[in-house]
């Protein structure tokens, strides 16, 4: 890599599929050059600090973390510049905010305001507009533009008119190069990134039946986090049969509302919900209804700061546990294999989940929540960081397992391309309300 030259002028994409390199490419390019990095990673050691610096137990109420301004203001002082980021990246209403009460995609346009207030001559940006809804991309676009760019991304779409070059990175090394066209229609490219068929078979093992009735009710629930109103007497029911699409801005909700239904919301025992026909707050444990749930999001992903290997991660999935902390039957071994070959980490399998990149990650947690067939599969951004081989494949395995009524999904995404013809009905945030529509 320490050959590879930035032309100056001419912004970089970087291409590749998850673990091929790219996150250490651009790591080493900004370090080289001086730039400012964005990325996964540092959005992760960030959470890291406020969590360990929480003050909670000295004050006389809960420490949300440092605010927006506050984050902000320690990589530049410039009000000026400050307030018109802030602006340009829809932060000025959350500005107090502490960090712990920002959604993924708030903490996503939180990050990119700290690179871009600063200005510098050279931004490395890691899959900039993962997490961000469609509201924002273009508003970024704006602020990139005319910039000098290394830009990460998994989706060719989102270098359209912003990178001059493309690379291609495979174990760490640039591959193929040229601009984003001939990128596109170069076959080794294509074969590279599985943009064809795949031929999925899922691996065998037990599903878990639901109770009878509806798998999920709300009734006039409210939410308050951090003094602002997230939900206000919300209903919504999930009956048998029933996959959703979850779509809005960030910061209208959505994660707050998948949090409730899997248990990892305080207030969904002072509000009326039930999920697998129990009611929330009336004595059940939280694991009594976590059986029935697959989960894979934002937060669940920050949570695993462990050291546990990638067989270890999938295995997990039968406990509903971050790692894993009792005996495994040889039985639940072979088929988190199973799941591990069906999205290409074998070659992992001993590997520390945290050595590996934040794509192979997600991954991983993308087969913990389907090895236990749940009958209930939560998807908060799943796609979130995967390149279009793995991305096609979590997609795929998504569709089949919930259209042969294996599971039944609530899936929450911003991206378009990332549709699933097995979703029937979708609730979506516009103006100041939620509204149903039935697709299917």
């Amino acid at each position: 890599m320490s050959e590879f030259e930035i032309r100056p002028g001419r912004s970089l994409g970087i291409v590749g599929r998850n673990g091929s390199g790219k996150t250490t490419l651009a790591a080493s390019l900004a370090e080289k050059y001086g730039g400012v990095l964005v990325s996964f990673e540092l959005e992760n050691e960030l959470l890291e600090r406020e969590i360990r610096e929480d003050d909670s137990e000295f004050l006389d109420r809960i420490d949300f973390g440092r605010s927006v301004r506050e984050l902000i203001e320690e990589v530049c002082s410039d009000g000026r510049k400050l307030e018109e980021i802030a602006e340009a990246l829809g932060l000025v209403k959350i500005i107090e905010q502490g960090f712990l009460t920002l959604s993924t995609g708030e903490r996503r346009r939180l990050m990119l305001a700290r690179a871009l207030v600063q200005n510098p001559k050279l931004l490395v940006l890691d899959e900039p507009f993962d997490g961000l809804d469609q509201a924002f991309r273009q508003p970024l676009r704006d602020l990139l533009d005319g910039r000098d760019l290394i830009l990460v991304a998994n989706r060719l779409s989102d270098l359209e008119g912003l990178t001059g070059d493309v690379c291609c990175v495979e174990d760490g090394r640039v591959i193929l190069g040229g601009s984003l066209e001939e990128l596109a229609r170069n076959e080794a490219f294509q074969q590279l990134m599985g943009l064809g068929e795949s031929g999925l078979a899922l691996p065998n093992g037990e599903s878990i039946a639901p109770p009878p009735g509806a798998l999920v009710s709300m009734e006039k629930v409210t939410v308050v986090h951090g003094g602002r109103e997230i939900i206000s007497e919300f209903d919504w029911t999930v009956e048998s049969g029933q996959n959703w699409k979850i779509s809005g801005p960030n910061g209208c909700g959505k994660s707050t509302l998948v949090n409730l239904v899997t248990g990892d919301h305080p207030q969904c025992y002072s509000n009326d919900v039930t999920v697998m026909g129990m009611r929330r707050g009336l004595g059940e444990s939280i694991w009594d209804i976590k059986r029935y749930v697959g989960i894979v999001s934002p937060s669940l992903h920050q949570q695993h700061r462990v050291s546990f290997n990638a067989l270890q991660i999938v295995a997990s999935g039968f406990f509903d546990s971050v790692g894993i902390y009792q005996d495994v039957a040889p039985g639940h071994w072979k088929v988190a294999r199973m799941w591990l070959e069906l999205v290409g980490m074998t070659a992992w399998a001993d590997r520390p989940f945290r050595s590996l990149s934040y794509g192979q990650q997600r991954l991983l947690l993308v087969a913990r929540a389907l090895v236990k067939r749940p009958p209930l599969l939560v998807l908060d951004e799943p796609c979130q960081g995967l390149d279009p081989i793995n991305r096609a494949l979590v997609l795929e395995v998504i569709d089949r397992i919930a259209s042969t009524k294996l599971t039944q999904i609530l899936y929450i995404t911003h991206e378009p391309e990332d549709r699933l013809d097995c979703v029937t009905h979708e609730l979506r945030y516009e103006g100041e309300g939620w509204l149903v529509e039935r697709l299917a």
